[in-house]
Protein backbone atom coordinates (compact mmCIF):
# COMPACT_ATOMS: atom_id res chain seq x y z
CA UNK A 1 0.00 0.00 0.00
CA UNK A 2 1.57 3.46 -1.04
CA UNK A 3 2.15 6.19 1.65
CA UNK A 4 0.51 9.33 0.27
CA UNK A 5 1.15 12.85 2.24
CA UNK A 6 -1.89 15.20 1.53
CA UNK A 7 -1.10 19.16 0.77
CA UNK A 8 -1.98 20.29 4.63
CA UNK A 9 0.79 17.78 5.84
CA UNK A 10 3.52 19.41 3.07
CA UNK A 11 2.63 22.46 4.55
CA UNK A 12 2.92 21.64 8.31
CA UNK A 13 6.85 19.78 7.13
CA UNK A 14 7.66 23.31 6.01
CA UNK A 15 6.42 25.40 8.99
CA UNK A 16 7.79 22.66 11.47
CA UNK A 17 11.27 23.00 9.75
CA UNK A 18 10.80 26.84 8.67
CA UNK A 19 14.14 27.94 10.55
CA UNK A 20 16.04 25.15 8.57
CA UNK A 21 14.89 26.68 5.37
CA UNK A 22 15.76 29.97 6.11
CA UNK A 23 19.22 28.99 7.32
CA UNK A 24 19.80 27.37 4.42
CA UNK A 25 18.42 30.12 2.49
CA UNK A 26 21.09 32.65 4.21
CA UNK A 27 23.90 29.99 3.59
CA UNK A 28 23.42 29.87 -0.06
CA UNK A 29 22.93 33.50 -0.29
CA UNK A 30 25.81 34.30 1.82
CA UNK A 31 28.00 31.57 -0.44
CA UNK A 32 26.93 32.99 -3.47
CA UNK A 33 28.05 36.78 -2.21
CA UNK A 34 31.32 35.39 -1.07
CA UNK A 35 32.10 33.34 -5.12
CA UNK A 36 30.46 36.42 -6.85
CA UNK A 37 32.81 39.22 -4.98
CA UNK A 38 35.57 37.36 -3.86
CA UNK A 39 36.18 34.35 -5.74
CA UNK A 40 35.52 34.28 -9.47
CA UNK A 41 37.73 37.31 -11.36
CA UNK A 42 35.82 39.98 -13.52
CA UNK A 43 35.89 39.97 -17.11
CA UNK A 44 35.96 43.19 -19.29
CA UNK A 45 35.06 43.52 -22.85
CA UNK A 46 36.40 45.86 -25.39
CA UNK A 47 34.70 46.11 -29.20
CA UNK A 48 35.81 47.62 -32.39
CA UNK A 49 33.47 48.10 -35.27
CA UNK A 50 33.96 47.46 -39.08
CA UNK A 51 31.80 47.70 -42.00
CA UNK A 52 32.59 46.81 -45.50
CA UNK A 53 31.78 49.53 -47.86
CA UNK A 54 30.94 49.25 -51.42
CA UNK A 55 32.35 51.42 -54.27
CA UNK A 56 30.98 54.49 -55.43
CA UNK A 57 30.35 56.45 -58.45
CA UNK A 58 31.50 52.60 -60.31
CA UNK A 59 29.24 52.13 -63.13
CA UNK A 60 30.16 48.85 -63.27
CA UNK A 61 28.91 47.78 -60.01
CA UNK A 62 26.73 44.46 -59.87
CA UNK A 63 23.67 45.06 -57.89
CA UNK A 64 24.46 41.68 -56.55
CA UNK A 65 27.83 42.54 -54.47
CA UNK A 66 26.08 43.62 -51.32
CA UNK A 67 24.85 39.59 -51.00
CA UNK A 68 28.16 38.69 -52.01
CA UNK A 69 29.46 40.92 -49.14
CA UNK A 70 27.13 38.97 -46.42
CA UNK A 71 28.53 36.44 -47.62
CA UNK A 72 32.05 37.35 -47.62
CA UNK A 73 32.21 38.08 -43.83
CA UNK A 74 31.70 34.62 -43.11
CA UNK A 75 35.19 34.76 -44.37
CA UNK A 76 36.55 37.43 -42.96
CA UNK A 77 35.19 35.79 -39.39
CA UNK A 78 37.44 32.64 -40.25
CA UNK A 79 40.31 35.32 -41.42
CA UNK A 80 39.58 37.16 -37.81
CA UNK A 81 40.53 33.56 -35.53
CA UNK A 82 42.78 32.17 -38.45
CA UNK A 83 46.27 31.67 -37.21
CA UNK A 84 47.72 34.23 -39.77
CA UNK A 85 46.08 37.06 -38.01
CA UNK A 86 46.46 35.52 -34.68
CA UNK A 87 50.00 35.19 -35.02
CA UNK A 88 51.08 38.66 -36.05
CA UNK A 89 48.87 39.70 -33.30
CA UNK A 90 50.77 38.21 -30.60
CA UNK A 91 53.58 39.49 -31.94
CA UNK A 92 52.55 42.67 -31.95
CA UNK A 93 50.63 43.23 -28.69
CA UNK A 94 54.09 41.26 -27.14
CA UNK A 95 56.53 44.16 -29.04
CA UNK A 96 53.85 47.42 -28.65
CA UNK A 97 52.32 46.61 -25.36
CA UNK A 98 54.60 43.94 -23.49
CA UNK A 99 51.47 41.69 -23.76
CA UNK A 100 52.79 37.98 -23.17
CA UNK A 101 49.21 35.67 -24.61
CA UNK A 102 49.97 32.50 -26.25
CA UNK A 103 47.51 32.36 -29.40
CA UNK A 104 44.80 30.14 -27.63
CA UNK A 105 44.15 32.88 -25.39
CA UNK A 106 43.78 35.52 -27.56
CA UNK A 107 41.62 32.88 -29.78
CA UNK A 108 39.09 32.29 -26.80
CA UNK A 109 39.14 36.38 -26.00
CA UNK A 110 38.18 37.09 -29.07
CA UNK A 111 34.65 36.76 -30.75
CA UNK A 112 33.46 38.12 -33.81
CA UNK A 113 29.80 39.25 -34.22
CA UNK A 114 27.25 40.65 -37.05
CA UNK A 115 23.82 41.53 -37.00
CA UNK A 116 21.26 39.86 -39.53
CA UNK A 117 21.82 41.24 -43.26
CA UNK A 118 24.23 43.77 -42.11
CA UNK A 119 27.56 44.76 -43.35
CA UNK A 120 28.63 46.00 -40.49
CA UNK A 121 30.61 43.14 -37.95
CA UNK A 122 32.18 44.00 -34.59
CA UNK A 123 35.36 42.11 -33.31
CA UNK A 124 34.94 41.95 -29.25
CA UNK A 125 37.94 41.02 -26.65
CA UNK A 126 36.99 39.54 -23.89
CA UNK A 127 40.04 40.03 -20.63
CA UNK A 128 40.35 40.44 -16.49
CA UNK A 129 41.57 43.08 -17.70
CA UNK A 130 39.86 46.48 -19.92
CA UNK A 131 42.72 48.08 -21.35
CA UNK A 132 44.04 44.53 -22.13
CA UNK A 133 40.79 43.96 -23.69
CA UNK A 134 41.13 47.59 -25.33
CA UNK A 135 44.76 46.15 -26.46
CA UNK A 136 43.83 42.73 -28.26
CA UNK A 137 40.63 44.26 -30.08
CA UNK A 138 42.30 47.39 -31.62
CA UNK A 139 45.45 45.46 -32.54
CA UNK A 140 42.88 42.34 -34.10
CA UNK A 141 41.31 44.86 -36.16
CA UNK A 142 43.99 46.58 -37.57
CA UNK A 143 46.24 43.46 -38.22
CA UNK A 144 42.92 42.12 -39.86
CA UNK A 145 42.15 44.70 -41.82
CA UNK A 146 45.97 44.83 -43.50
CA UNK A 147 45.62 40.88 -44.12
CA UNK A 148 42.51 41.09 -46.08
CA UNK A 149 44.23 43.84 -48.05
CA UNK A 150 47.04 41.72 -48.92
CA UNK A 151 45.89 38.34 -48.88
CA UNK A 152 42.25 38.68 -50.19
CA UNK A 153 42.88 41.89 -51.80
CA UNK A 154 40.13 43.67 -50.55
CA UNK A 155 40.27 47.28 -49.59
CA UNK A 156 36.96 47.78 -48.59
CA UNK A 157 37.09 47.10 -45.03
CA UNK A 158 36.90 50.41 -42.85
CA UNK A 159 37.57 50.57 -39.02
CA UNK A 160 34.52 53.09 -38.04
CA UNK A 161 34.89 52.74 -34.17
CA UNK A 162 37.92 51.49 -32.22
CA UNK A 163 37.41 49.76 -29.04
CA UNK A 164 37.88 51.84 -25.76
CA UNK A 165 38.34 50.32 -22.24
CA UNK A 166 35.34 49.78 -20.66
CA UNK A 167 35.46 49.61 -16.66
CA UNK A 168 32.45 47.79 -16.35
CA UNK A 169 32.53 44.22 -15.93
CA UNK A 170 30.44 42.03 -17.95
CA UNK A 171 31.02 38.86 -15.88
CA UNK A 172 30.23 37.55 -13.39
CA UNK A 173 26.34 38.63 -13.60
CA UNK A 174 26.39 39.48 -9.67
CA UNK A 175 21.69 39.45 -9.43
CA UNK A 176 22.11 36.08 -11.45
CA UNK A 177 24.67 34.66 -9.11
CA UNK A 178 22.76 36.09 -5.64
CA UNK A 179 19.75 35.06 -6.83
CA UNK A 180 20.58 31.13 -7.88
CA UNK A 181 22.20 31.06 -4.55
CA UNK A 182 19.02 32.38 -2.97
CA UNK A 183 17.36 29.57 -4.65
CA UNK A 184 19.42 26.60 -4.47
CA UNK A 185 19.36 27.66 -0.46
CA UNK A 186 15.99 27.07 -0.39
CA UNK A 187 15.45 23.89 -2.07
CA UNK A 188 18.28 22.48 0.13
CA UNK A 189 16.36 24.12 2.80
CA UNK A 190 13.39 22.44 1.94
CA UNK A 191 14.62 18.58 0.59
CA UNK A 192 16.63 18.45 4.43
CA UNK A 193 13.43 19.20 5.79
CA UNK A 194 11.40 16.52 3.44
CA UNK A 195 14.85 14.30 5.33
CA UNK A 196 14.65 14.98 8.65
CA UNK A 197 10.62 14.36 8.38
CA UNK A 198 11.52 10.82 6.82
CA UNK A 199 13.94 9.98 9.12
CA UNK A 200 11.78 10.97 12.36
CA UNK A 201 10.64 7.49 13.33
CA UNK A 202 8.55 9.13 16.49
CA UNK A 203 4.09 8.04 16.62
CA UNK A 204 2.96 11.54 16.08
CA UNK A 205 -0.95 11.10 16.06
CA UNK A 206 -3.27 8.39 17.70
CA UNK A 207 -4.63 7.65 13.50
CA UNK A 208 -1.07 6.35 13.13
CA UNK A 209 -0.79 3.47 15.76
CA UNK A 210 -5.07 2.79 14.78
CA UNK A 211 -4.68 2.15 10.97
CA UNK A 212 -0.81 1.75 10.22
CA UNK A 213 -0.15 -0.64 12.71
CA UNK A 214 -3.30 -2.07 13.55
CA UNK A 215 -3.06 -1.38 17.54
CA UNK A 216 -5.94 -0.39 20.54
CA UNK A 217 -5.53 2.36 22.05
CA UNK A 218 -6.02 1.97 25.56
CA UNK A 219 -5.84 5.77 26.89
CA UNK A 220 -3.91 9.05 25.74
CA UNK A 221 -1.43 11.18 27.58
CA UNK A 222 -1.38 14.67 26.59
CA UNK A 223 1.45 16.90 26.20
CA UNK A 224 2.12 19.29 29.76
CA UNK A 225 4.16 22.06 29.75
CA UNK A 226 6.64 22.36 32.73
CA UNK A 227 4.66 24.77 34.23
CA UNK A 228 1.41 22.97 34.27
CA UNK A 229 3.34 20.28 35.78
CA UNK A 230 4.17 22.07 38.29
CA UNK A 231 1.23 23.13 39.49
CA UNK A 232 -0.04 19.80 39.66
CA UNK A 233 2.66 18.51 41.58
CA UNK A 234 1.62 19.06 45.58
CA UNK A 235 4.29 19.76 47.50
CA UNK A 236 4.20 18.22 51.56
CA UNK A 237 4.11 20.28 54.10
CA UNK A 238 7.27 20.65 56.24
CA UNK A 239 6.00 21.20 59.75
CA UNK A 240 4.21 18.14 60.90
CA UNK A 241 7.88 16.13 59.91
CA UNK A 242 9.53 19.26 62.31
CA UNK A 243 6.89 18.89 65.17
CA UNK A 244 7.67 14.73 65.50
CA UNK A 245 11.33 15.64 65.04
CA UNK A 246 11.05 17.89 68.17
CA UNK A 247 8.57 15.39 70.50
CA UNK A 248 11.32 13.03 69.84
CA UNK A 249 13.97 15.26 71.00
CA UNK A 250 12.23 16.50 73.77
CA UNK A 251 11.38 12.82 74.91
CA UNK A 252 14.82 12.07 74.14
CA UNK A 253 16.17 14.74 76.60
CA UNK A 254 13.69 13.72 79.49
CA UNK A 255 14.85 9.86 79.14
CA UNK A 256 18.42 11.60 79.54
CA UNK A 257 17.59 13.47 82.52
CA UNK A 258 15.73 10.77 84.31
CA UNK A 259 18.61 8.47 83.83
CA UNK A 260 21.37 11.33 85.41
CA UNK A 261 18.60 11.61 88.19
CA UNK A 262 18.82 7.94 88.80
CA UNK A 263 22.15 7.62 88.79
CA UNK A 264 22.93 10.32 91.64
Amino acid sequence: MEETISLKQIFDILRKHLASIFICSFVGLALAGIATFFIITPKYSSQAQLIVTLPQGDANTNPNDVNTNLQMINTYKELVTGDLVIDQVKDRLESEYNLDMTTTQIKNALEVTQQQNSLMFSIKATDSSAINAEHIANTTSQIFQETAKDVLEVNKISIISKATASMAPVSPNNKLNLAIGLVLGIMIGIGLAFLLELLDRTVKDDKFVSEDLGLTILGTVPQMSQKELDATIQKKPLIPSFKKASTNNDSKENNVSRRSRSRV
